[in-house]
């Protein structure tokens, strides 16, 4: 018997092993913008930028461009064309692929179209995403009552308005002004600030007054803005035009914005951004 078994077991021993298992194959992943934030850079730089829709064909194709502090750079284009693909790709967002190279400034804000609105007092709203402890209690009234919100300063410990929290109380053109808040109050830190539709829900007359002061507050940085009101296209030296899944950029010397001192200042004029060549 002893005998029997050590030969099996012998047998069993001498088998030759199973071949290990193919590896599987991983999904091709698409192709991807290159972002890059660069140190002690003062510029946005565009690199043959090709941003694509689910398919994978391209969506848009945003070329090359370079922007320098000073730049006021307004995209302009309809509806659903891609305009806001852009900004989410230099804040690596965009997940759909694409090619190219995105070169920026680690001192970026970035301000989108529908603003995220914590569950938190309106003094850590206008903070985020940094802590209360960044600011003081007299930056952040300022900041509030430079955006037109002062009547909530007395209100921004509370982390509710009525019970409620904020973001399902204030209207959009609060959203709005308090979005600007925030701009205004770490705009000394911000190399690069990008918005989209930042004052799609203000009247003509406060849009008049916020945003020249965002761009007095930006003028030693880069300012990147999706609008379509053509009242603001005064304010800005580069037009990234969409037509036909393609930007064409169009460059006028920057314009010298003072931010208004009174309510009594005339708006900018409504005129249409200079068509790309």
């Amino acid at each position: 018997m002893k005998n029997f078994l050590s030969k099996i077991f012998k047998r069993r021993t001498q088998r030759p092993e199973a071949p290990p298992p193919p590896p599987k194959k991983e999904r091709a992943q698409p192709p991807g913008v290159v972002l890059r934030h660069e140190e002690g850079s003062d510029k946005v730089v565009f690199r043959d930028l090709v941003l694509h829709d689910p398919a994978g064909d391209p969506l848009i194709d945003f070329g090359s461009v370079t922007l320098a502090p000073g730049d006021r750079m307004m995209i302009c284009g309809p509806a659903g064309c891609g305009k806001s693909a852009g900004l989410a790709a230099m804040r690596d967002a965009w997940m759909l692929g694409g090619s190219g190279e995105i070169t920026l400034p680690p001192e970026v804000r970035f301000v989108p179209q529908d603003e995220y609105f914590p569950d938190r007092t309106l003094y850590g709203i206008v903070c985020a995403p940094d802590p209360l402890s960044r600011f003081t209690r007299e930056q952040v009234a300022e900041a509030l009552t430079d955006a037109g919100l002062a009547e909530f300063i007395g209100a921004m410990d509370d982390p509710t308005k009525r019970g409620e929290y904020w973001k399902n109380t204030l209207s959009g053109g609060q959203k709005n002004k308090l979005a600007i808040a925030g701009i205004f109050l770490h705009a000394a830190d911000t190399k690069v600030l990008i918005v989209d539709e930042i004052t799609a829900a203000l009247d003509a007359k406060s849009e008049s007054e916020l945003y020249p002061r965002i761009l007095e507050r930006l003028r030693h940085g880069i300012v990147i803005c999706v609008a379509h009101h053509a009242a603001l296209a005064p304010q800005h030296n580069v037009f990234a035009t969409v037509a036909n899944g393609k930007v064409s950029y169009t460059k006028t010397p920057a314009p010298v914005v003072k931010a208004p001192c009174n309510a009594n200042e005339n708006p900018a004029p409504s005129v249409q951004p200079p068509k790309a060549a």
